[in-house]
């Protein structure tokens, strides 16, 4: 069995069994869920560096679900803050973080052994100059999870700048409008992406499911025989 068959048995298997003691173990989602809203109000109250603080930490994670915009939210609705500010200051700590997910797959490759289809992969992006950093601008401007992306594009060496840039101006928009949501009390956002509980069933469903997508994306990068897909898309 190759070793990327290996591991991504083990990442399933992994995440099932996470999974399960979250659910069959209530206290621990609980203490989760109380770390939770005690970190909220307290980087509510710091401001502009705890919209920072938590937008960092929120896309810093990737199996753990964190529901950080509710600090954009609330700061915006604030009249003693900038919506545009929170929104910029947000959107960067929020591009930070998701960058750690970035190099976590740079710096993890080395647990992949098919070089051959990394580097395939690598050229296949490459390849296609506008559409991998609109397709990163897209999944940050959105509630879509980027690590999708962002970390396979990490595994492959993909220039780090040119996700980034996508990813800040896409992360800066979303978190501007959900400060301006704040400001105009648009309630249907809230009721969308505030309500959310990081210790019930759903939020721990929805993780396990966006870290298990990551990790077929990863599996893809590496079954999939890159070479070929460029040479019949490559024009005769």
């Amino acid at each position: 069995m190759r070793a990327s068959d290996k591991l991504f048995i083990l990442a399933v298997a992994g995440t099932i069994v996470y999974g399960l003691i979250l659910i069959l173990i209530p206290e621990i989602a609980a203490a989760s869920s109380s770390f939770y809203y005690w970190f909220i109000d307290v980087t509510s109250a710091l401001g502009y560096s705890g919209a920072f603080a938590v937008s960092f930490l929120g896309n810093a994670t990737i199996l753990v679900p964190f529901p950080y915009i509710v600090v954009p939210f609330v700061l915006g609705a604030d009249m003693g803050h900038d919506p545009w500010i929170v929104g910029l200051v947000s959107g960067i700590g929020a591009a930070l973080g998701e960058m750690t997910g970035y190099y976590a797959g740079y710096y993890g490759r080395r647990l992949l052994k098919e070089e051959d289809k990394i580097n395939g992969f690598r050229e296949y992006v490459q390849r296609r100059p506008s559409m991998t950093p609109f397709m990163i601008w897209f999944l940050a401007a959105t509630p879509i999870p980027d690590d999708l992306l962002i970390v396979p594009l990490g595994v492959a060496r993909y220039s780090w700048w040119k996700v980034f840039i996508p990813l800040l101006i896409g992360k800066a928009i979303f978190l501007t409008a959900i400060a301006w949501a704040g400001r105009l009390g648009l309630a249907w956002v809230e009721s969308m992406f505030l309500s959310g509980n990081p210790g019930s069933l759903s939020s721990i469903s929805l993780g396990a499911v966006g870290f298990l997508l990551i990790v077929l994306a990863l599996y893809m990068i590496v079954r999939v025989d890159w070479s070929k897909r460029l040479a019949t898309n490559s024009p005769h």
